[in-house]
């Protein structure tokens, strides 16, 4: 084995068992880490040069300490992804559920069912679906930044957002599971759109707001999801992350034409159709009145924000 050769490929890392294949004896490794010519980043993992590790060299080392079919997930996988901007302080790696490797300091250990790695820089890591939705099940991950992470994997970084559906399909205990699967709702077309059912149900006649179209083919011949002709508003149900490109111009361009055409436009989601309707509602009807609805709306229970402003 070429010693060097392997450290290049292992970010400059080797672990001893590699050093003795290479042909070094224990007396000569023995002797370079006394000359401090390497450096000794855990019990039997060696850095070959006598610097500081850099994050990749430290998360090569967890992988050797950890052993065969250890890969990096969580936040030390998002950051190998460009999820995340900083190195994580405490690297995480997942193993095989049957395997309980020591766990070395600075470094967290994870056991799978399941683990599926690819490269990035280098180094194995989670799968990108995978690791969205690991770090979205963390303690403390909000619902809002968990569809932010999701988005962003989805525009950034050219995830099929197919891919976390299956994903999530196979993750039932998932903390947000329910709130994501909101987020990645692909608007379907026609009046039986679940969320386009839910703005009627949920929004518009629970609050006695004016009725809107489903649907609309409008002059250009673009459709609008939702749409009041007497006071020009219109609502555009965005349920998909992965908006970019091509279509999220041809929105922004239908937007424009609304506008030309003396219309506004609101845009909201699945997620907040389902979490928070009434503030919804509220939003939708300070619109209408602004556009010369007369009408009043209504509180659909008594924590309803609307009951609050007609008190």
């Amino acid at each position: 084995m070429d010693l060097a050769r392997l450290a290049r490929r292992q970010q400059g890392v080797v672990t001893r068992a590699q050093a003795l294949d290479a042909g070094l004896s224990a007396a000569t490794i023995r002797w370079r880490l006394e000359r401090r010519d390497w450096t000794v980043v855990h019990p039997g993992v060696y850095l070959l040069s006598n610097g500081a590790p850099d994050w990749r060299a430290l998360a090569r080392a967890a992988l050797l300490r950890c052993g065969a079919g250890s890969v990096l997930a969580l936040t030390s996988a998002a950051y190998l992804w460009r999820l995340e901007r900083t190195p994580p302080s405490v690297i995480t790696v997942a193993v095989p559920a049957s395997r309980h490797p020591e766990t070395p300091g600075g470094v967290i250990v994870v056991r799978r069912r399941r683990l599926d790695a690819v490269q990035v820089d280098g180094l194995p890591v989670t799968r990108l679906a995978t690791t969205v939705l690991d770090v979205a099940d963390r303690f403390g991950c909000s619902a809002d930044d968990a569809v932010a992470l999701a988005a962003r994997a989805c525009q950034e970084r050219s995830l099929d957002a197919g891919s976390l559906l299956r994903e999530l399909e196979g993750r039932a205990r998932h903390r947000l599971r329910r709130q994501l699967l909101l987020a990645l709702w692909e608007v379907g077309d026609g009046a039986e759109s679940l969320p386009e059912t839910w703005f009627r149900d949920r929004v518009e006649r629970p609050h006695g707001l004016p009725p809107f179209e489903r649907q609309v083919t409008e002059p250009d011949r673009t459709r609008s999801d939702l749409r009041n002709r007497t006071f020009r508003t219109i609502v555009e149900i965005d349920g998909r992350l992965w908006h970019a490109g091509e279509r999220f111009h041809l929105d922004r361009k239908r937007d424009r034409a609304a506008a030309g055409r003396g219309e506004v436009t609101l845009r909201v989601t699945p997620l907040e159709l389902d979490q928070i309707p009434c503030e919804v509602a509220r939003d939708v009807a300070l619109t209408l009145e602004r556009r010369g609805w007369s009408g009043q709306p209504k509180a659909c229970s008594a924590g309803c924000p609307l009951a609050d402003e007609a008190a």
